[in-house]
């Protein structure tokens, strides 16, 4: 499922808010941003995944690997989670909140998106529970 960044979150009409863009929707048949991110900022957003939001029954897959399943694992520091079934939501400056699938840590650590620079600031501003 692809959106623009920082368009308007529209997946789910419940949800659609002018305050709610979409950050990591991520298609192979569109280009995306590649580059570096922070450490600190992989180590918030695996935190942010293990609490997701929005969880959905069925699997998006990785359009980008090789060998694409449903379901992607992903492990931090002994900690194994499975991507691709839910989204996070990540609160920003002036009252804005960015929508992303879970999958963005895996678009991030394996296939080198690199998200705006709002929505790492946002995550490196977040307060993880």
């Amino acid at each position: 499922m692809y959106y623009e960044d920082l368009s308007a979150f529209e997946y789910t009409i419940r949800d659609a808010a002018p305050n709610l863009l979409n950050v990591g929707w991520l298609d192979a048949a569109h280009p995306y941003s590649q580059g570096s991110v922070p450490e600190e900022f992989l180590d918030r957003l695996f935190e942010l995944c293990r609490n997701p939001v929005n969880r959905t029954r069925g699997w998006q897959e990785c359009q980008f690997c090789e060998k694409p399943s449903f379901g992607v694992k992903v492990t931090k520091d002994g900690t194994e989670l499975v991507l691709g079934s839910a989204e996070i939501r990540v609160a920003g400056e002036n009252g804005l909140v960015y929508a992303s699938p879970n999958l963005i840590y895996h678009y991030i650590s394996s296939h080198r998106y690199r998200p705006p620079d709002v929505f790492i600031e946002a995550v490196l501003k977040s307060r993880l529970s």
